[in-house]
């Protein structure tokens, strides 16, 4: 696969999850996002949005090294 092919899937996993944290992350005073775990959201959404963040942390990791 090309560097550029790669590159621009990196860019677009990022901006799903920036999409995913101000979608399901609440914000703290600071207005600085503060992500819970999935054990403690209640909504079966919020934690699958959560799951789905961690994941993509880890894609988005791999990609990068």
């Amino acid at each position: 696969m090309e560097q550029k092919t790669i590159d621009r899937a990196i860019i677009l996993l990022k901006q799903y999850r920036d999409i995913l944290v101000a979608s399901y992350v609440p914000i703290g005073a600071e207005g600085v996002p503060e992500p819970k775990t999935p054990e403690q959201a209640a909504d079966p959404l919020e934690i699958a949005a959560l799951e789905d963040l961690a994941a993509l942390d880890a894609v988005i990791k791999d990609m990068l090294a």
